[in-house]
């Protein structure tokens, strides 16, 4: 937030378009868009550009939320977010998809407005692969151990800080991918989180990827292909996401890693939740410095203890609290 106080005061910053003489929607290639500007006016925030830069902020308190026009990539206080489709330029006016103020501006700037309050007592964590189902696999981590090896010692936190935790497997055995959200469901957890490791053709691809379901109507971060279809999980959009930005953020702070931003997923242990998921994709096993880190007992704590205040932190956030 101070690099942005730091653009506001000494760049001189300047208003950007009128709110007046835009329609606050309209429909660009079949979808619903929203003016920036009425945008910014319901939520409260100021609305500024960069002098000279086409770099654009809604900016509200100690919150800054960024943008470029034609681009769908945001950060909010600095931590990236992939939208779900490109800021449109039309007429000097800025326009969101109505899917991106629903799903990503509302939940960031109208908490208590947009996202459900609902008890978190009960968390299920869920380590990713296991028995013949390895995952991704580095000279000296295989994921499914690694992941098991973080949800033993994320539990063990958070069961200190009161929480009852749960896993989906407790050894290295294969659950089917249904029955993750299932068992979920079957306890009524309150959230749920699915631990995995990445990997990449690219040895030098590292960081950290927090997804969120994708919303209906949009495509995920990793395709192009737009789905109408609404999953069970999609009830929950607002939470899905502000939990999964809660969890990256935190991560971040605590590791430090590579920030490759909160993305977009339908993948299958998060599709038939009856609570907000989220699937965390903690490192690259495919790239040699990260999985380094990952080998080292104290990253792994650093992981761990990130998962726990980014849950901490959601907590907080759906009851007003900062």
């Amino acid at each position: 937030m101070k690099k942005l106080e730091i653009l506001l005061f000494l760049l001189a910053v300047v208003c950007c378009p009128a709110l007046t003489g835009a329609p606050a929607g309209v429909i660009l290639n079949g979808r619903v868009y929203r003016h920036a500007g009425a945008t910014a006016r319901e939520l409260g925030t100021g609305f500024f550009r960069s002098s000279g830069g086409e770099t654009f902020y809604f900016a509200k308190d100690r919150d800054s939320f960024s943008f470029e026009p034609e681009k769908a990539d945001f950060r909010f206080n600095n931590v990236r977010i992939a939208g779900s489709f490109p800021v449109r330029r039309r007429s000097g006016a800025f326009y969101f998809s109505l899917v991106d103020v629903n799903a990503v501006l509302r939940p960031l700037f109208a908490t208590a407005q947009s996202v459900r309050r609902h008890a978190l007592r009960k968390i299920v964590l869920d380590p990713g692969h296991g028995g013949f189902d390895q995952g991704a696999a580095g000279s000296r981590i295989i994921e499914k151990n690694f992941s098991l090896r973080l949800a033993l010692r994320t539990a063990e936190i958070l069961r200190r800080c009161g929480y009852t935790v749960l896993l989906t497997r407790n050894s290295d055995r294969l659950i089917p991918l249904n029955n993750r959200a299932g068992f979920a469901n079957s306890v009524r957890a309150d959230i749920f989180v699915s631990l995995h490791c990445n990997a990449s053709p690219d040895r030098r691809a590292d960081g950290i990827e927090s997804y969120c379901l994708t919303p209906a109507g949009a495509a995920s971060t990793n395709q192009k292909r737009i789905s109408t279809v609404k999953c069970a999980g999609n009830k929950l959009d607002p939470n899905n996401f502000l939990l999964a930005f809660e969890l990256h953020r935190a991560l971040l702070n605590r590791t430090r890693a590579n920030d490759r931003g909160v993305r977009r997923g339908r993948f299958a242990v998060l599709r038939d939740l009856n609570m907000p998921g989220v699937l965390l994709e903690v490192g690259f096993l495919s790239n040699p410095g990260e999985e380094t880190r990952l080998r080292n007992a104290a990253y792994v704590e650093q992981l761990a203890r990130g998962i726990a205040v980014g849950i901490i932190n959601y907590h907080r956030r759906i009851y007003g609290r900062r």
